[in-house]
């Protein structure tokens, strides 16, 4: 949910039949099949180390989800991990939504907490305590004599990002998909995930909305379409609720016929399970959609879109199919959400969040007030990821309006997907797994309009091993796509910075 939006552009609607419904699940044999994936494969807890905070009724709610007669082959188990000291912080969070204060001495300027972590970094966050020891910046250095960072420092040396004070016991690692490029974990405490909760209930109900728990329904469903994902069941015990009601469930289910045992599975559990809230990108949204049209009995109170970009002519197929709101949510795993809209208007900066947010030149220095360039996130919500001015890839105006951050023509990342030879859609996620399971670092994977398709990339190795993996990372994709794959290895200022023309194809239908 929290990445960004890309370029606009209306997205195709084929029929429901265009993507073959008949693939059955990966079997040990199957050469696209990653080793990630496997069911159960990196089972360490028990469910009372995954949930400390869960009481009975949660538990007998989770499984009935779990064990759901139709539930799709749940791949991995997870928990929030929260602990009862952690619910008050959570109060906090919900109290600094609900102000929308942004902490600001004068408009424009950046607020006191900015100041604060500039001068806590160059103390105790190896990265910046090296910048000064080399007199580039320090701890009394105004914002803008920080120099930016970017995801490939980050791939490079995470932990020269997290600070030495910080007690590690509870690191959860989150993995940032990467699909601009190899994928990067990312150490994420357990208040900072359920944070990313509370403030999805406040944008739902800010909204319009109401989101209040159901016995029987699914609180939240994260909604994937690719041929291999996580998939998990969970309660979400760090949902807001009156005391007393049971913490609600959720799911990240992946549509793809492959994930599910039986046909009809898919639609049976949908049903029976029935989201309140649906969290995804416009893809598998819109795949959600076409569903409903045929027949699938959802009654969503709200969606939220993330991951790329979500047009005009998406949201209203949106409107147009369940009448609830869509929240349009722009963010980075890296970063955690920085910006949202409800409308074709910008996107405006959440209030309440330790979340700084500028726009650069070509050059670097800041851009004029209203002026295009690449937008930059300092911030301080995670515990063992504090950021100054990291680099998103992504390209906006800037505009603010006293305490209100707007971005507006917020260029990201755009949904591509590439056409097999036997007609069959492939979106672009499922490359992704495998470039980055061959160490590749950056790519850009392009699809001509007659169907041939040229991979340019940036191996991890070098040399005559860079040669090799970039061959067999062409080689899978070919795999992937029943096609042939011309492949340039190249140099990552080949590549350039931003991110939508990661992925792009000619083919009608293909670049949404």
């Amino acid at each position: 949910m929290t990445t960004g939006p890309g370029t606009a552009g209306a997205p195709d609607d084929p029929r429901p039949d265009a993507r073959p419904d008949a693939r059955p699940p990966a079997t040990p044999d199957d050469v696209l099949a990653l080793g990630e994936y496997t069911p159960g494969g990196a089972v360490a807890l028990t469910d009372t180390e995954r949930w400390p905070t869960l009481d009975a009724a949660g538990r007998e709610a989770l499984d009935a989800v779990r064990g759901d007669p139709a539930a799709p082959v749940w791949v991995h188990v997870t928990g929030d991990r929260l602990r009862p000291d952690d619910l008050p912080l959570l109060d906090d969070v919900a109290a600094r939504l609900a102000s929308g204060s942004s902490d600001q001495d004068s408009p424009g300027e950046p607020p006191g907490w900015v100041r604060d972590l500039v001068a806590r970094a160059h103390a105790v966050v190896p990265r910046y305590r090296r910048a000064r020891d080399r007199g580039e910046s320090g701890v009394a250095s105004p914002l803008t004599d920080v120099t930016p960072v970017s995801r490939d420092d980050l791939r490079r040396d995470v932990a020269a990002f997290v600070p030495v004070d910080v007690p590690l016991g509870r690191v959860l690692e989150g993995t940032s998909s990467g699909s601009t490029g190899a994928a990067v974990r990312i150490p994420l405490h357990p208040v900072t995930v359920a944070a990313d909760l509370v403030l999805l209930q406040h944008l739902v109900t800010d909204a319009g909305a109401t989101w209040e728990p159901e016995p029987g329904r699914l609180g939240l469903m994260n909604l994937v379409d690719q041929r291999q994902a996580f998939t998990y069941a969970s309660a979400m015990t760090g949902f807001r609720r009156e005391p007393g009601v049971a913490a609600p469930g959720m799911a990240r289910v992946n549509l793809d016929p492959g994930a599910w045992t039986r046909p009809g599975d898919r639609e049976a559990f949908l049903a029976a399970q029935d989201p309140q809230v649906v969290s995804s990108s416009p893809l598998p949204l819109l795949a959600l959609a076409r569903l409903a049209e045929a027949g699938l009995d959802v009654h969503p109170v709200a969606l939220v879109s993330g991951a790329a970009h979500l047009s005009d002519v998406a949201r209203s197929r949106l409107r147009a199919t369940w009448d609830v709101p869509v929240v349009d949510l722009y963010g980075l795993r890296e970063t955690g959400a920085v910006a949202s809209r409800v409308d074709g208007g910008p996107f405006v900066v959440v209030p309440g969040r330790r979340v700084w947010v500028e726009v650069l030149a070509a050059d670097g220095t800041p851009a004029p007030e209203g002026g295009r360039g690449e937008v930059v996130v300092t911030v301080d919500e995670n515990p063992y990821l504090p950021l100054l001015r990291y680099r998103t890839g992504d390209h906006a105006r800037l505009v603010r309006r006293g305490d209100r951050v707007e971005l507006h023509d917020l260029e990201g990342r755009s949904p591509v997907r590439y056409l097999r030879s036997d007609g069959a859609w492939v979106p672009s996620v499922d490359a992704a797994q495998h470039l980055q399971a061959q160490g590749m670092a950056a790519w850009q994977l392009h699809q001509h309009a007659d169907g041939s398709v040229v991979l340019d990339v940036v191996p991890d190795a070098r040399g005559a091993a860079g040669a090799t993996v970039a061959r067999e990372a062409g080689a899978a994709v070919g795999h992937l796509l029943d096609r042939p794959v011309t492949v340039h290895e190249v140099s990552p200022a080949r590549l350039g910075d931003g991110r939508a023309r990661r992925w792009s194809s000619d083919v009608p239908g293909g670049a949404a």
